[in-house]
């Protein structure tokens, strides 16, 4: 079974100072992960001062992430990211095995 652990995180292509990675949790179900300044992560938030971000950080830098998970299954115009702020590593491990087959 998946879990936070299998998370590849890369620079975010928005901004140098967050990050980001992506998860198929089953076929067609996918979980994105950010933090960094502006996304609802500790570190970070909207409004957060992107001078007190290092460039290129790390996932052990945050606490919390900005969780997206959207399930490519559904016919396009029901597809809709259900997002979710301030979630923990344990927060993410219980909504992967949430949503695991």
């Amino acid at each position: 079974m998946k879990t936070f652990k299998d998370l590849v995180f890369k620079t975010h292509k928005a901004s140098k100072k967050g990050i980001q990675a992506t998860l198929e949790i089953k076929p067609k179900l996918f979980l994105s992960v950010v933090a960094g300044p502006g996304w609802y992560s500790s570190p970070g938030g909207i409004g957060a001062d992107e001078s007190k971000f290092r460039d290129n950080p790390d996932s052990n830098d945050f606490s919390t992430f900005e969780v997206g998970i959207i399930d490519e299954s559904l016919p396009d115009d029901q597809q809709e990211w259900d997002v979710k702020g301030w979630m923990s590593r344990g927060d993410i491990n219980n909504l992967i095995l949430e949503n695991h087959e």
